[in-house]
């Protein structure tokens, strides 16, 4: 969608210099963005070997924070701050593996956590009276499993996830995401900050130029949004008639999803979620990334493929070289505009009428640092 007319009123420019390679906006990042915000952090499936055998962890790095994510046999997920709460040891010191006895034991002084946080072990400490061991449990944080996908927020309780997320949820509730199986993930390495994926996935002023094999599948000019202010921006772009899907031919790669109406199969629906997520809902599949922000100049990308359940990964063949290479295309981009927004020499230039979401984007992510 283009500018409306009252924002055509005034030119919107581009994130300057400081916000796209300071180390210090990165530092301020960690404390306003990534530990105030709900963070995707993969696949269920990653995080589990098998809900019938003892408790199953990973970790996982967010920031400056390291987090304990345990699966338990009732099929739910908890998440702790990696820290023993007796002298601050590191708690688990590999990055995944089965939990003895469904037990967390420190390696310094052997206090020792059940999967709901609990100390339910500290040698030596029963000769104080004032000592309450239920005092000092591990330090959880929220941590919920929708669509197949975790989520984890450092500061905000589990209840909230409904609310903050409401908008993704009801546009996708179609696609019961909920029901879909992991088909396929390809990783990338992208030499770029985590903020220029974002405005790259945000719009479509490029694809003429970057992607001709998608534009032919879905034209540029076809981007509508139905969110266009907030924490989740997007919206729907037709499909070239003839052409039923995004795959290298434009011809499906499974049946429609039954529970899509005429409309949402001859469409792809795009949506950002700030800040690690983009979501690309398809009649016959659905493609997710999900971002890891490294450094100030460095982003881990992970692109999930998920299908009606009974498919093959040949059946998504199709899609995944079609999406490879539109992947590849755009993480060249970025990493050029990288290079160029290092320069002395840049300044932000204005964005044009195509731009709006990447504006969006722009005034959600200033809003939130200067909170």
């Amino acid at each position: 969608m283009v500018f409306s007319k009252n924002q055509c009123e005034r030119m919107q420019f581009g994130l300057t210099q400081e916000e796209l390679i300071s180390q210090s906006t990165f530092d301020l990042e960690t404390q306003l963005v990534f530990s105030k915000h709900w963070i995707c952090i993969g696949r269920v499936e990653e995080h589990v070997a098998d809900f019938e055998q003892a408790c199953f962890f990973r970790t996982v790095q967010i920031g400056d924070y390291e987090l304990i994510v345990v699966s338990t046999k009732q099929r739910e997920f908890r998440a702790f701050h990696n820290i023993c709460r007796h002298r601050g040891t590191r708690l688990l010191d590999e990055t995944s593996g089965v939990l003895p006895n469904s037990c967390m034991t420190c390696p310094y002084h052997a206090w020792t956590y059940d999967v709901e946080g609990q100390l339910i072990g500290a040698p030596n400490m029963g000769g104080f009276e004032e000592f309450q061991r239920q005092e000092f449990g591990l330090q959880e944080v929220a941590c919920v499993d929708w669509g197949g996908f975790l989520f984890v927020h450092l500061s905000a309780p589990k209840s909230a996830f409904a609310t903050d997320f409401v908008a993704i949820m009801t546009r996708l509730r179609d696609w019961q995401l909920d029901d879909l199986q992991l088909v396929s993930r390809i990783d990338y390495a992208v030499e770029a900050n985590w903020k220029l994926l974002f405005q790259n996935y945000s719009e479509c002023y490029h694809c003429p130029t970057v992607h001709p094999s998608l534009n032919r599948l879905t034209p540029y000019r076809s981007a509508t949004n139905d969110l266009e202010e907030g924490p989740i921006l997007g919206g729907p772009m037709q499909l070239s008639e003839g052409c039923e899907t995004v795959s290298v031919d434009g011809l499906k790669i499974a049946e429609p999803m039954g529970s899509l109406n005429e409309q949402q199969k001859r469409e792809v629906y795009y949506y950002t979620v700030f800040p690690n997520c983009f979501f690309s809902a398809h009649p016959d599949y659905v493609m997710v990334h999900s971002l890891e922000r490294l450094t100030t100049s460095r982003t881990a990308v992970h692109c999930y493929f998920l299908m009606e359940r009974g498919y093959e990964l040949n059946s998504i063949e199709r899609a995944m070289r079609q999406w490879d290479e539109i992947n590849r295309q755009d993480w060249r981009v970025c990493e050029l505009t990288q290079r160029g927004v290092q320069s002395p020499a840049y300044q932000p230039g204005p964005y044009s009428p195509l731009e709006s979401m990447v504006a969006a984007f722009d005034r959600h992510y200033r809003r939130v640092m200067r909170s």
